[in-house]
């Protein structure tokens, strides 16, 4: 974990630099809870936020590499920092866990098996953890490459 002095700094560097690129921003800067640490920047109020978020936020992923770098500069350590601008990063994972969810239930009802279209490393590994929380339902991941997909199978008991 970071002391006061480095989470001031990273949070005055942070400002600095999105008044370089002409934006006023409100930030929330956060431990993850289930990584202590893993700092978790939110940056809100920005206009025109899916500019700066990008198809499918590969912008963003570019915004937050870049100011890793210039943060760890600057305080002189490495820094685990994942960074969201206007929640775009939660309310992608909670629609991941929903699609999660829906599957489970579907599953259950049914008793048969469903595929998931193909999802990105990502998509999958948040499914995963979401339904390794359910006893009554098993999740495999299928294919390969771009067509990587997962099957929610009803778990025997």
């Amino acid at each position: 974990m970071l002391d006061e002095k480095e989470l001031k700094i990273i949070e005055e560097k942070s400002k600095e630099f999105f008044n370089k690129i002409g934006l006023d921003i409100e930030l929330q800067i956060k431990y993850r809870e289930e990584e202590s640490d893993i700092l978790e920047m939110n940056v809100l109020n920005i206009e025109d936020a899916k500019m700066f978020i990008g198809k499918q936020g590969l912008i963003l992923a570019d915004i937050q590499l870049l100011l890793r770098k210039v943060i760890r500069k600057e305080i002189g350590k490495e820094i685990y920092l994942t960074l969201d601008i206007d929640n775009y990063k939660e309310n992608k994972i909670n629609n991941y866990k929903s699609i999660a969810n829906s599957a489970a239930e579907e599953v259950v009802t049914t008793g048969q098996q469903k595929m998931l279209p193909p999802l990105s490393a990502y998509a999958r590994r948040i499914i995963h953890m979401e339904l390794a929380k359910r006893d009554d339902v098993a999740t495999e991941s299928v294919g390969m490459g771009e067509q990587r997909r997962i099957v929610v199978k009803p778990q025997i008991i």
